[in-house]
């Protein structure tokens, strides 16, 4: 037989055996969330840190911005064959202070004239320039949000200038960049006149929307010299100060894709091009 005071302490190792259990699995569970902490801070790390204040300086040996490099250039028209796509209405019915009387936002993807002109084409030289190496430009570019849409539409800028955003309307928006090769920003526009600077280091094609209102979608084309250019109402586009050489002209439509032409110009000559766009075969 087992005495008391025996039974007294197998009761206690008992108790001490649950308590431990207990203590441990505390331990083991602020283990877990402790890691789980520091996984997400460094996962979100990119996202958390502050904002470089100002782009980084050109390297040693950039040709300034604005300064000729030759007296060449490529100029042409960027059209639309076929039947376009039609515009679609835009729907702001959730948006009182974005309706504007006797005004109709419809989209903007596809803008064919009625000559067959294509708007907010991005062309741009992507071989032939060699190892050359650009300052960008100190002057800002704007994109701002005006009757709850982007403008412009498409943007082109030089990799590290500095773009800066707007709101001219009287409610609150954000502007959010998605890209794949440059940081990514998601920022509040609380209401007009508010303005933010950003820049892009890595060319690419940014999309930037308005998580607000989501018809609101725009892209910023980001080039690491200075011989782009976005079609207008009339499609057309110059690409001037080029050395004479032979280059590789790239053409983008958001919806319609991209086309690649081969250009040679001469010393001081001009060298037209004309692009031509077809509706997308899944249309």
């Amino acid at each position: 037989m087992t005495g008391p005071g025996e039974l007294t302490s197998v009761g206690a190792l008992r108790r001490s055996d649950r308590l431990n259990g207990a203590s441990h699995r505390g331990r083991r569970a602020r283990r877990v969330a402790a890691a789980a902490v520091f996984a997400w801070c460094v996962i979100a790390a990119a996202a958390c840190s502050p904002e470089p204040t100002a782009p980084p300086p050109p390297p040693p040996g950039a040709i300034p911005a604005g300064q000729s490099i030759g007296t060449s250039a490529i100029e042409g028209r960027a059209r639309f064959e076929g039947a376009p796509p039609p515009r679609r209405t835009i729907r702001m019915s959730s948006e009182a202070s974005c309706h504007r009387p006797g005004v109709e936002p419809l989209s903007e993807d596809v803008i064919v004239s009625p000559d067959g002109a294509l708007k907010n084409v991005y062309v741009h030289v992507v071989s032939g320039l060699g190892d050359r190496v650009f300052a960008p430009p100190s002057s800002p570019v704007v994109m701002d949000q005006a009757g709850c849409a982007f403008v412009p539409h498409v943007l082109d800028v030089q990799a590290d200038q500095m773009i800066e955003f707007g709101n001219s309307d009287p409610i609150v928006h954000n502007v959010r960049a998605i890209g794949e090769k440059n940081r990514v920003f998601n920022v509040s526009m609380p209401g007009k006149g508010k303005t933010v600077r950003r820049y892009f280091t890595v060319p690419e094609i940014v999309k930037i929307r308005c998580d607000i209102h989501a018809w609101m979608s725009a892209f910023i084309a980001v080039d690491g010299h200075p011989f782009h250019a976005v079609t207008a109402d009339d499609g057309a586009f110059s690409l001037r100060g080029l050395p004479a050489g032979t280059y590789t002209v790239e053409a983008w439509q958001e919806r319609l894709g991209t086309q690649d032409r081969t250009v040679t110009v001469a010393d001081g000559q001009t060298a037209k091009l004309d692009i031509v766009f077809h509706a997308a075969k899944s249309e």
